[in-house]
C-alpha cells in the first residue's frame, strides 16, 4: 500500500462537512462492517485508508485481501492520522470513500406489491434517519426521500446507524414539488404520520408513500396539506408519542405486511 496523498487526506477532512460531500458527490464509511457492505454494494469506492491496526483480526484480514481482489485502492496511514480523519473514536482501523449515487427519483423501482416509499420530513438526528433507513430496507421498502431540511443521510453518524442500507436502498433527496408529481404519475397515496391521525387503512394501498416528520414538530403543513390521510399508532400506556424511528418501523411493517 501507498501512503494518503495529500489531496486524499483533504478530501476526507472535507467531508466532514454535508457541502462538501453534496459538492464532492462523495462520503465516508467507517470501521470494518460498513466498509464491508460499501464493497458488496453496487456503489463505487475511491480508495480505502488503513492503519495496521485493520489486520489484527481474521476478519480485517480478509476484508484487505477482498479489497485487494477488486483493486480497490489502497492508502496506508498511521493509527493516529486515522483517529484524526475518523468520525469517531474507533474506526477499526479502516475507512472508505465512497461515490453519493446518482439518478434521483428515478433510481427508486417498483417491482412488486405492496409497495411503500419512505418519505422524511425534516428529521434532525442522524441516528434517527441511519434508523428507519435500515428499517425501511429490511422490511422491503422501495426507497427513502429525504424533504429538505431532513439531516444529511450520508452524514458519518446517519451511514453508522443504517448499517448498509443506504448502500443498498435508493436514497434520494426531493422537494414536493418534484415528489408529488412522481408520485401521482406511480400511484401512489400519500399517508402522513402525525398525532391523532386513524389507523393504517386494511388492506392497505397497494402503494402508499409514508411521511413521518420532525423529531419536534412532527410534519410539516405543507405534508399536511398534501396529504391523503393522516395515520397514527394507537397507545395504550401513558406515552404521548413514539421516537419517530420506532413509528416508523411499526407503520411500514403494517403497510408491507
Amino acid at each position: 500500500m501507498r501512503v494518503l496523498t495529500r489531496r486524499e487526506e483533504r478530501l476526507l477532512r472535507l467531508l466532514r462537512q454535508r457541502k462538501h460531500r453534496e459538492t464532492e458527490g462523495r462520503f465516508v464509511a467507517e470501521g470494518i462492517r460498513a466498509v464491508e457492505d460499501l464493497l458488496g454494494s453496487e456503489l463505487s469506492i475511491d480508495f480505502v485508508a488503513a492503519s495496521s491496526s485493520a489486520g489484527d483480526t481474521p476478519r480485517g484480514r480478509a476484508l484487505i485481501h477482498a479489497l485487494l481482489d477488486h483493486s480497490v485502492t489502497l492508502r496506508e496511514v498511521s493509527e493516529v492520522e486515522l483517529r484524526t480523519l475518523a468520525d469517531t473514536e474507533s474506526p477499526q482501523g479502516i475507512l472508505a470513500v465512497g461515490a453519493v449515487p446518482e439518478g434521483g427519483l428515478a433510481r427508486i423501482r417498483v417491482e412488486r406489491e405492496p409497495a411503500v416509499v419512505l418519505v422524511v420530513d425534516a428529521v434532525q438526528d442522524p441516528g434517527n434517519l441511519g434508523t428507519l433507513a435500515r428499517t425501511a430496507e429490511a422490511l422491503g421498502a422501495a426507497g427513502l426521500v429525504c424533504l429538505p431540511g431532513t439531516v444529511d443521510a450520508w452524514n458519518p453518524k446517519s451511514v453508522r446507524a443504517a448499517m448498509g442500507a443506504t448502500f443498498r436502498l435508493p436514497v434520494v433527496d426531493a422537494a414536493w414539488d418534484e415528489l408529488a408529481p412522481w408520485l401521482e404519475q406511480n400511484g401512489f397515496q400519500v399517508l402522513a404520520s402525525g398525532t391523532g391521525g386513524e389507523a393504517v387503512p386494511e388492506p392497505a394501498p397497494a402503494r402508499t408513500a409514508l411521511v413521518v416528520g420532525n423529531e419536534g414538530a412532527g410534519i410539516s403543513a405543507d405534508t399536511r396539506a398534501r396529504a391523503h390521510r393522516v395515520v397514527g399508532i394507537p397507545l395504550r400506556g401513558r406515552a404521548e408519542s413514539l421516537n419517530v424511528a420506532a413509528a416508523g418501523a411499526i407503520l411500514m411493517h403494517q403497510l408491507l405486511r
